[in-house]
């Protein structure tokens, strides 16, 4: 192909892809960007740093444009120093994080909207308000999000743990010093939007007017006009900060109930106040994004970092999404350099939030240990994915998003292979209590099995979550089976009886799919291998969840606890 070339391109033999061949003579302007499109910079200038700034106004246009919230969250801690890295190592276009001013009217980067300093958290010998603190003492502050050495997630024992280590972020959660906003623009330069949070929780002891002070001033001295911007909930504080010559962006807090179709902020009013950017909740009715995006307001939603919702918000034409990860979001870019995020493996066995797994509000609940709802942690003593018990409670289908393998490669023809066990047994095992996986989907659209019309159990009227695919699972009496949902129809496919559950003892599984076919065995410690086989071929879809199912909708609670661990995809196309 290579002999064969015209003026302007080449083709480079290393990726087997053909391209721009850019000019090597001094002068030239022209580059590559990070998406893999060409730049000319204004005035014909060769790249520098100063020519690739990511300004306000050179966002990508709708519906691209992809921001990481809360520093992309449970990644990592918060607020932390090598979290903001990895942001930006990630391309995001725009890193969210919270601000806070201190008594000596400085911005600090809190990890949570209280905007508070805790003794929990941090060496700080009493826990104040940060606006109680000057920036010196907060500035000095180690933050314990975690501690070297030391893989629990979270303490799942009582009392809870007193030596303040851990967190969600697995082991070598370092601790570092509690960042002020100036650290965070620091690092930032210019490389992504920066947008300060200053909107404080309802508990918190002092308001938003006071949060945007250290912002404000942290902004004017870094002279990040053209890259930051401030969230504010109101439109005196919009005003405020619009006069100090910053762009405010409404941040809309969580609504109830679903699909809600009330403007929270009339357009008028938004305007009236110089508004130009909004993060709206992806809760909230299409209509509403379309009237705002319709009255020229650049409209992020506020996404759960699904592949569905980047799918919305291209239908309707926004900006882009503010979501906890950027790069599962994004989804697999192989179309110019190969960021491809699906080259991870087996991503539990180093006891960390895999790409795609996406544990914050991925059944629509908050995270919270308390009420078990916490999407899987890592544990000390051995590599996987403990999943506790109450996880998804009695409604159906509870699962956590497999998001490092999806959309798998070759949907159609490939093998998975993984261990399950149970960690603790439930009381019924004959028509419940069971682990496996769905499959097959073509949509990586939540699978909570909400219940319609029941005000007890759905109280925000979320809609029944995807079940167009298959499942395969064990239950804890020992059958195996393959099933699918078609429409509203759930029918079991094959069946076999094997050997009940014994606790806390792994067995491996094996689903092997081809287009035509569907076969699961299990394999257990003495090496027997219990196989079941369907010929079907209604769902070729290439994204794959874990599934710990107790119960469903009006079923009495039934707990127990189960691990996965490597599950490893092969392409056998």
């Amino acid at each position: 192909m290579a002999d064969n070339l015209g003026s302007g391109l080449v083709y480079n033999d290393g990726t087997s892809t053909l391209q721009v061949r850019l000019s090597s003579q001094a002068g030239n302007a022209l580059s590559f960007t990070a998406e893999g499109g060409l730049y000319a910079p204004t005035g014909g200038t060769p790249p520098t740093p100063a020519t690739c700034l990511r300004t306000i106004a050179s966002l990508p246009a709708a519906p691209n444009t992809v921001g990481a919230y809360t520093n992309a969250m449970l990644r990592g801690p918060y607020s932390s120093p090598y979290q903001l890295k990895w942001c930006l190592r990630a391309g995001a276009d725009i890193v969210h994080f919270r601000c806070a001013t201190s008594s000596d009217g400085v911005g600090v980067v809190p990890d949570y909207d209280n905007h508070r300093m805790e003794i929990g958290r941090s060496n700080i010998y009493v826990s104040r308000d940060i606006r109680e603190l000057n920036s010196s003492t907060i500035a000095g502050t180690y933050n314990y999000a975690g501690d070297e050495n030391d893989p629990m997630a979270y303490a799942p024992v009582t009392p809870v743990r007193t030596d303040r280590k851990g967190g969600w972020y697995g082991y070598l959660a370092q601790r570092y010093y509690q960042p002020l906003v100036a650290d965070m623009l620091t690092t930032i330069n210019g490389t992504a939007v920066a947008l300060l949070d200053c909107v404080p929780a309802d508990t918190a002891t002092y308001p938003e007017s006071v949060a945007i002070i250290g912002g404000i001033r942290a902004i004017q001295q870094y002279c990040a006009q053209a890259w930051a911007m401030i969230g504010v909930s109101t439109l005196a504080n919009a005003t405020t900060v619009k006069n100090a010559g910053i762009t405010p962006c409404m941040l809309v807090s969580w609504p109830s109930p679903y699909n809600l179709a009330t403007l929270p902020y009339p357009v008028a009013d938004l305007q009236a106040a110089g508004v130009t950017w909004m993060v709206l909740p992806s809760k909230y009715a299409d209509s509403v994004f379309t009237t705002y995006k319709n009255a020229g307001i650049q409209v992020l939603m506020w996404s759960n970092s699904r592949h569905t919702e980047r799918a919305r918000a291209a239908t309707l034409g926004v900006r882009g999404a503010l979501c906890g990860d950027p790069v599962y979001y994004r989804g697999p870019n192989t179309s110019a350099w190969p960021y491809d995020y699906r080259t991870e493996v087996d991503p539990w066995a180093e006891r960390k939030v895999a790409t795609g797994q996406l544990t914050y509000r991925t059944d629509n609940q908050a995270v919270s240990s308390g009420a078990g709802n916490v999407r899987g942690r890592p544990d000390q003593d051995e590599p996987g994915l403990f999943i506790p018990a109450s996880f998804g409670s009695t409604l159906g289908r509870p699962t956590v998003l497999c998001g490092w393998l999806c959309p798998l490669v070759n949907p159609s023809n490939y093998t998975l292979t993984w261990d399950m066990k149970w960690t603790s047994l439930a009381t019924i095992s004959t028509t419940r209590a069971k682990l496996g996986l769905l499959f097959g989907a073509a949509t990586d659209r939540d699978t909570l099995e909400w219940p319609q019309g029941n005000a007890t159990l759905n109280p925000e009227g979320w809609p029944d979550g995807n079940k167009a695919m298959y499942r395969v699972y064990q239950r804890q009496n020992g059958e195996i089976g393959i099933a699918k949902w078609s429409g509203s129809t759930f029918s079991y496919l094959a069946t076999l009886a094997s050997p009940a559950i014994a606790n806390d003892v792994w067995n491996s599984y094996t689903l092997r799919v081809t287009p035509t076919q569907i076969t699961f065995t299990r394999r257990v410690s003495n090496g027997t291998a219990y196989t079941v086989t369907a010929a079907d071929s209604q769902y070729r879809g290439g994204y794959v969840w874990v599934e710990k199912e107790e119960g469903v909708a009006g079923d009495t609670a039934n707990p127990f606890a189960g691990a996965f661990r490597s599950l490893l995809y092969t392409n056998n196309g």
